[in-house]
C-alpha cells in the first residue's frame, strides 16, 4: 500500500515537472489599422486638342485691283469689320447698265401690256382676229420675260458690287495676308486671309466606351455630370472648367473609343487653337467608400482579400473589392465597413482561427 503511495506521488511529481517545463506558444504579432473612408471621384485623364469651333476662309469672288487691306496681322477682328477693298468702279457701271436695261424693257413691256389690252377688247367685240390676238399676247409674254431677265442681271451686278468689299463674318483672331494692296486678284488667287474665333473654344478628346459606360452610362449623364479642366503645355492647370457640349455620333471601330468636345471660356487667350492639352474628365459627384492602407489588401490570383479582427483578436479572411487609389489610401468598393480593424502589416504570420496580438497604428 505505501508502495503504491509512493508511486502515484511520484508520477504527480514528474507530471507537474513536465509541465513546468513545456514551453509556452509563441504569440503572433501584427500591426493592425482601422478602416476608414475617403470620398470617391472619378476622374480619368486623357489628351486632347484645342480647336475653334469656327473657321472662315477669306476669299475674292470677283476680279480686281486691291486697293485696301483693312486690318493688322495678327489682331483681333469684329464680325462685319471691312477687311479688303477691290476697285469697284467697272462693277458700279455694270449695275448703272443693268439698271438701264432694265428700265428699257420694262417700258416695252408697259407698251405690250396697253397693245394687248387694246386688241383683247376689240377681239371679244369680234373687230379682229384671232391672229392678231394671239399675236398681241405673245408679245406681253416676250416683254414680262425680258423684264425678268433684266431684274436679274441687276441682281447678279448689285451683287458683284458687294463682292468688291469683304467683310469678316465672324469675331475672331486673323492671320497674315496672303496678298497686299495693288495686287490684281481673282477668284482663283486662293485664300487671303483666315479668320479663327478665339473665345469660345473647344478642346477635342477621346475616351474609352468602357470609361463612358461605367462611369456615366448615357450622353445626357456626361452632360450633365461631367466637369472638364485641362493643363496647359507648360504643366500648369487652366483655371476656368468646361463642360462637354458635343459626342460624335459613332465610335471609333479600331480603337474603340467616343470623341468628345467640351467648350471653355477663353478671355485671356491662354488657349490656342492646335495646341496640345492634358484633359481631366472628373464626375461632378462623389461617394462615400471604405478605405484601408494599401498593404493590407492582399491577392492570390483569383481574388483580392483582408484579414479582418474580431473583438478577440481572431483573423478570419475577408474577400474585397478594390477601388482606386488615392495617396495612401486604397478604396474598397465591397467587402468592409468603417471601423473595422485589418491586419496592415505581418500577414504572413497570420493563421485564420488563431489569436494575434495588435499592434496599432
Amino acid at each position: 500500500m505505501n508502495k503504491i503511495k509512493t508511486s502515484a506521488l511520484l508520477f504527480l511529481t514528474c507530471c507537474g515537472l513536465m509541465a513546468a517545463e513545456a514551453p509556452q506558444a509563441q504569440k503572433i504579432y501584427v500591426s493592425v489599422g482601422t478602416v476608414g473612408t475617403t470620398e470617391n471621384v472619378t476622374q480619368h485623364r486623357y489628351t486632347g486638342r484645342v480647336v475653334s469651333p469656327a473657321k472662315v476662309d477669306l476669299v475674292a469672288r470677283i476680279s480686281g485691283e486691291l486697293l485696301e487691306v483693312g486690318f493688322e496681322e495678327g489682331t483681333f477682328v469684329t464680325e462685319g469689320q471691312i477687311m479688303y477693298k477691290f476697285d469697284d468702279v467697272p462693277y458700279k457701271a455694270a449695275v448703272m447698265s443693268a439698271e438701264a436695261q432694265l428700265a428699257e424693257v420694262k417700258a416695252k413691256a408697259e407698251y405690250a401690256q396697253q397693245t394687248y389690252n387694246r386688241v383683247q377688247d376689240l377681239y371679244n367685240k369680234q373687230v379682229t382676229s384671232k391672229d392678231a390676238f394671239d399675236n398681241a399676247k405673245s408679245a406681253l409674254a416676250v416683254a414680262n420675260a425680258a423684264v425678268q431677265a433684266a431684274e436679274a442681271a441687276l441682281l447678279t451686278a448689285q451683287e458683284n458690287l458687294s463682292y468688291t468689299v469683304i467683310t469678316s463674318p465672324i469675331s475672331g483672331k486673323v492671320g497674315t495676308t496672303a496678298k497686299t494692296k495693288g495686287n490684281y486678284i481673282t477668284p482663283s488667287s486662293g485664300v487671303l486671309a483666315s479668320v479663327i474665333q478665339q473665345d469660345p473654344l473647344r478642346v477635342r478628346f477621346a475616351i474609352s466606351n468602357k470609361d463612358f459606360l461605367q462611369d456615366y452610362g448615357s450622353e445626357k449623364e456626361l452632360k450633365d455630370k461631367a466637369e472638364v479642366t485641362v493643363k496647359l503645355g507648360d504643366g500648369s492647370l487652366y483655371p476656368l472648367t468646361g463642360k462637354v457640349t458635343i459626342t460624335e455620333n459613332q465610335s471609333n471601330e479600331a480603337t474603340d473609343t467616343v470623341v468628345l468636345y467640351a467648350v471653355f471660356s477663353n478671355p485671356d487667350q491662354k488657349l490656342n487653337p492646335g495646341a496640345t492639352v492634358a484633359v481631366l474628365l472628373r464626375k461632378n459627384e462623389s461617394v462615400i467608400y471604405p478605405c484601408v492602407l494599401p498593404s493590407a489588401v492582399m491577392h492570390d490570383g483569383t481574388s483580392s482579400y483582408v484579414y479582418v479582427l474580431d473583438e478577440k483578436n481572431i483573423p478570419s479572411r475577408r474577400n474585397v473589392k478594390e477601388g482606386v487609389q488615392k495617396g495612401d489610401k486604397q478604396i474598397i468598393l465591397e467587402g468592409l465597413k468603417e471601423g473595422e480593424r485589418v491586419v496592415t502589416d505581418g500577414m504572413l504570420k497570420v493563421v485564420p482561427g488563431t489569436p494575434v496580438v495588435p499592434v496599432e497604428e
